[in-house]
């Protein structure tokens, strides 16, 4: 019987989370789509092992390296793999546009010249292509080096289409970007959510309800501003849910608030860190609104899952947020650090002066896996 060609992605230390993110289900069906097996190198705890052994995917497997979050130690574990495995890789996958990135196309493509490579940047705006930050010697070195490697890379994909659009016009790569790069947002697992079985609730269906979903309390998420805007707004009949770990020193703010105002406690709900997948959504499928006041975002895959549950996206404009909304037909934006414009969209919201029933004519499938890889596809199979 012959072997299947390979993909294999060279990762870091896999953590829980990363099963239902890009990390594991980009190279998993791309794999599907071209009919390889999956082999991802990366390290891991015993946590971690369970649960690999309990979300076993056919054509997938995890290779346990000693792989840690340190770029420079995982250099020479990488090369080794490589220098044991290059000549049975047909695809190798990286993530990230760096050093390690760079050993790994090099030493690569110098051991396995017919191989194919992809590069997903995972970025938030390009800034690692932007030479001008570099002394006069960087930017000699990082050109030869950038040229070298892009030379040997068969496509790149970027997630949004703010660092999109600033690679293809980079004055000293875009020709060559142009070339390679293609957009490819990232996507839901759709596979997933049948095996789940949760039925999808349409608008009329749904709860007075809005969530916001994410580590409370961090400086990215910035909760604070959320909080400080529902101070302001009566929420009437609806109840505004905060989903995920939170700080432990974010506990003293949410106590406070609840002081200031003792009659929101049934009303602001923190409800916790939810590990449980089908329990996750089905807080996005009964909810209408979905928040995100985040500070910054590579993507924000929240918002992918918002937007899959047809939730109406209030958000800044970082990360996805403005590819995903689409100009305000999906969603409204606000400014960063804005309490007070966010409770008024908040409070317009719940006496009905915006309209959020806005998702008529929205394809569910648009953000599908299987859309997804078709972009890779055509540029992998030229």
């Amino acid at each position: 019987m012959e072997r299947k060609k390979n993909i294999t992605l060279l990762w870091r230390k896999l953590n829980s989370l990363e099963f239902g993110k890009d990390v594991v289900l980009v190279p998993y069906y791309l794999g599907q789509a071209l009919g390889y097996q999956v082999e991802i190198c990366c390290g891991y705890s015993e946590e971690v092992a369970t649960q690999i052994s309990k979300e076993q995917k056919e054509d997938l497997h995890f290779v346990k390296r000693p792989l840690g979050y340190r770029p420079l130690q995982r250099i020479p574990i990488y090369v080794k793999y490589l220098l044991q495995n290059a000549s049975r890789i047909n695809l190798l996958m990286c993530f990230h546009w760096r050093l390690e990135t760079f050993v790994n196309i090099l030493v690569y493509k110098f051991l396995n010249k017919n191989g194919l490579v992809y590069i997903k940047l995972d970025t938030e705006s390009g800034k690692e292509w932007d030479l001008s930050r570099c002394s006069f010697i960087g930017r000699i070195i990082r050109k030869i080096v950038y040229n070298s490697c892009l030379s040997r890379v068969n496509v790149i994909s970027c997630e949004t289409s703010q660092p999109y659009n600033s690679l293809c016009h980079n004055k000293d790569f875009g020709d060559q970007l142009r070339k390679k790069l293609v957009l490819m947002p990232n996507a839901f697992d759709e596979a997933h959510l049948n095996i789940l079985g949760i039925k999808e609730r349409m608008y009329d269906e749904k709860e007075n309800l809005m969530i916001t979903v994410g580590r409370l309390g961090t400086s990215q998420k910035n909760t604070e501003t959320l909080l400080k805007a529902l101070e302001n707004v009566d929420l009437k009949e609806w109840k505004f849910c905060f989903i995920g770990p939170i700080e432990k020193d974010f506990n003293s703010i949410i106590e406070q608030f609840y002081e200031n105002y003792p009659l929101k406690r049934r009303q602001v709900i923190f409800i916790g860190k939810i590990d449980n997948k089908k329990e996750l959504w089905e807080w996005y499928n009964k909810a209408k609104i979905f928040v995100s006041t985040s500070r910054r975002e590579s993507y924000g895959l929240v918002l992918n899952e918002a937007k899959r549950f047809r939730n109406y996206i209030v958000s800044t404009r970082t990360g996805a947020a403005e590819d995903l909304i689409e100009q305000g037909k999906y969603g409204y934006f606000i400014e960063q650090e804005d309490n007070i414009g966010l409770s008024n969209v908040l409070s317009q919201i719940v006496n009905e002066q915006i309209n959020i029933d806005v998702y008529h004519s929205y394809d569910s499938q648009e953000l599908s896996y299987q859309k997804m890889i078709e972009v890779l596809l055509k540029f992998l199979c030229k």
